[in-house]
């Protein structure tokens, strides 16, 4: 391990040294200039001096001379390798040869170059050349050297001047260069012509003039040292003289001089963004336009989706309805001649069994078409005040098999809550099926934790879980109907899309909220009922019973007229068929008895049901009206009121003992009036 001198002005340079030498286990020894770097050779004798060449003062040339003349021999005998970026070898020859610099090494070289030239100094030891104080050899050598450095930095200077004018001149931005106290000493003509103002006016603190107050006070800090940030960003905004307004980017950073790395102020860039600003405004206006245009695009879209799924399903209930009648029919028409014997009994348990599964798959058609008129915001519904609570305490048990055995289910309800308008069925369908895709969205179990709350005038209820979470291209997709992420499961895909339709169907909208690995909460908000409607007397469904009363029964659908006609007059009434309003007014005209009942159809060509209804009702002032439907929109508005308060209605498809209920109820409504 050797002493090491390292001289050099600039201390980044001596740290740099100071590490190398180090790997080598040297001891280093630190000097800042010439004179200290002699001071410290009196006191530890280095083995060896690395110095740099051009410093002020005492430079590395009149260093090396120096030590060469210098009385204490240990000191004066000490190789010296000179270290520079600026000199080289041959414009250091003269000297290094008369006064026995051992090396010239070149910071651009690699750093083990500097490691090699100090083992070459240790390993030929002390320097012994004679050098006379006097010796007009070094001093013009000496000079020559300084001179030809100097003047190479002038040019060198010049040029990076003429370069840095140029540019200037030439830039698009508006540039100024501050000094640490805040006065501006150069202004490009860039900047005086964004400001509209002379170049004089901007030099000192008129630069100051680009920014508010505010800003000026932070920028002037920054100057200073003052923070902790090295730059700093502004937008601006100014008028001209003709009264235009400019927008402006303003950024501010702070320069540190290279030596010392001490703050020697900063560089302002100024840049005139109007256009700019103007175009992304224009953009943004354009992009928000197009994504209108789009949600109008898919809201259309949507919109026709739901009425062809309400009409489909409408025309399908017509069908499935006669099915399930004639089914009906033939099970019980089985039966009795199961029980008489006229049919042997293994016969007859084989076509009931095979009925039944007819029946079955009636059912299972019948939800289906159910969740496309929900979904169609179609389905007959029955809107009374609902308390959500109350609702959810309810249908505990069935959501709780609908979350299944690896689901944690939790009720946070909120007290006092207001009711709601909404048919209850409906309302906890919606609430099951959102449960049931919490479910399907936690494989691995999980909770679902179902919230209500009043906001806004409204109750609000929410469903989050603990689930994977949607990525957004799904989120955006998750209430198409039909649309589904597990098409392995056999799902309809129609979950979503029908607990969507039923809560705007009731005055709401549900929205959903997802991350993946984060979960889902899905939210839907119905406005609250301040005040709760006296609930009407309940009706007995089994008073009374069929006393022979006649019924005039109106379907544009033959089959199932036929069957319901069937079915009516199996029951003990007395039915009478017309296949449209027209029809059925000529009926009712005709016929020489009381009709006590109209059992109509509301969707028919030519005359509706609630126009044959308005028309026989003024006909027959005591006419009960039984409105049968499966859809929704010729009797219910977009709000859900029913648009005739007070009748009857009857859903599409119907079984036998919905059907007989429904009238007798009707009529016994009516008797007791």
């Amino acid at each position: 391990m050797a002493t090491v001198m390292v001289v050099d002005d600039v201390a980044a340079n001596r740290d740099i040294v100071r590490m190398l030498l180090g790997y080598r286990g040297h001891e280093v020894i630190e000097a800042h200039d010439g004179a200290d770097a002699l001071r410290l050779a009196h006191v530890h004798h280095p083995d060896v001096v690395v110095s740099d060449v051009l410093m002020p003062g005492i430079d590395g040339l009149e260093l090396v001379h120096r030590l060469r003349t210098d009385p204490d021999r240990q000191a004066a005998q000490a190789p010296v390798i000179f270290y520079t970026a600026n000199y080289l070898e041959p414009e250091t020859r003269p000297i290094a040869e008369a006064c026995g610099v051992s090396q010239v090494v070149l910071r651009s070289q690699d750093p083990h170059t500097l490691l090699d030239a100090v083992d070459t100094a240790l390993a030929n030891g002390p320097v012994t050349v004679e050098v006379p104080a006097a010796d007009e050899a070094f001093a013009q050598a000496h000079l020559h050297a300084v001179n030809a450095k100097l003047i190479e930095k002038v040019r060198a200077l010049h040029d990076t001047e003429r370069r840095f004018e140029a540019m200037a001149i030439a830039s698009p931005v508006g540039i100024g260069i501050i000094d640490r106290h805040g006065n501006a000493d150069y202004i490009n003509p860039r900047l005086a012509e964004i400001m509209q103002v002379s170049l004089d006016s901007f030099l000192g603190q008129g630069w100051l003039a680009c920014l508010d107050t505010d800003a000026q006070d932070a920028a002037l800090s920054l100057l200073h040292g003052a923070g902790n940030t090295a730059e700093l960003k502004f937008d601006h905004r100014i008028t001209w003289s003709d009264g235009t307004t400019r927008r402006l980017r303003l950024h501010l950073r702070q320069i540190h001089d290279d030596d010392d790395g001490q703050l020697a102020g900063g560089v302002l860039m100024v840049d005139d963004v109007t256009d700019l600003v103007s175009a992304e405004d224009r953009l943004r206006e354009e992009t928000l336009r197009r994504q209108e245009e789009a949600r109008h695009r898919d809201a259309e879209r949507l919109d026709s989706l739901r009425r062809m799924a309400g009409g489909t399903a409408h025309d399908f209930n017509n069908i499935l309805g006669a099915i399930l009648g004639y089914a009906t029919l033939a099970i019980e028409t089985i039966s009795d001649a199961q029980t008489d014997g006229t049919i042997p009994a293994e016969t007859a348990e084989s076509l009931l069994g095979d009925l039944g599964q007819v029946v079955k798959g009636g059912e299972r058609a019948k939800t289906l078409t159910q969740q496309l008129l929900a979904f169609g915001r179609r389905e007959v519904t029955q809107p009374t005040a609902l308390n959500m609570n109350k609702l959810l305490r309810d249908a505990h048990g069935a959501l709780r098999s609908a979350a299944g055995p690896g689901t944690e289910l939790v009720l946070d309800l909120a007290p006092d809550l207001p009711d709601v308008q909404a048919d209850p069925a409906q309302i906890t369908q919606a609430v099951q099926n959102l449960v049931r895709n919490s479910v399907e969205a936690m494989p691995a179990g999980g909770t679902v934790t179902i919230t209500t709350a009043v906001e806004d005038e409204h109750v609000v209820l929410r469903i989050r879980d603990t689930g994977t979470g949607m990525p957004q291209h799904v989120l955006d997709r998750a209430c198409e109907p039909f649309f589904s992420t597990k098409p392995t499961v056999g799902t309809a895909g129609l979950g979503l899309s029908t607990a969507q339709g039923i809560v705007s169907q009731a005055g709401g909208q549900l929205k959903l909220l997802s991350r993946e690995g984060q979960g889902t909460t899905a939210t839907f908000a119905l406005p609250a009922v301040m005040t709760t409607p006296a609930a009407p007397p309940p009706v007995d469904e089994h008073q009374g019973c069929p006393g022979g009363e006649t019924l005039l029964l109106v379907d544009d659908e033959v089959a199932l007229l036929q069957v319901t006609a069937r079915i009516l007059d199996g029951a003990g009434y007395h039915v009478l068929t017309a296949s449209d309003g027209t029809e059925a007014l000529q009926v009712l005209e005709q016929h020489p008895g009381h009709v006590s009942a109209l059992v109509t159809d509301v969707v028919m060509p030519g005359m509706n049901g609630r126009q044959l209804a308005q028309i026989a009702t003024s006909r027959q002032p005591n006419l009960t009206i039984v409105f049968v439907s499966g859809f929704a929109e010729a009797l219910f508005d977009e709000q859900g009121n029913n648009l005739e308060p007070g009748s009857t209605i009857l859903a599409k498809p119907y079984n036998r003992e919905t059907l007989v209920s429904t009238v007798r109820s009707a009529l016994n409504a009516a008797q007791h009036s």
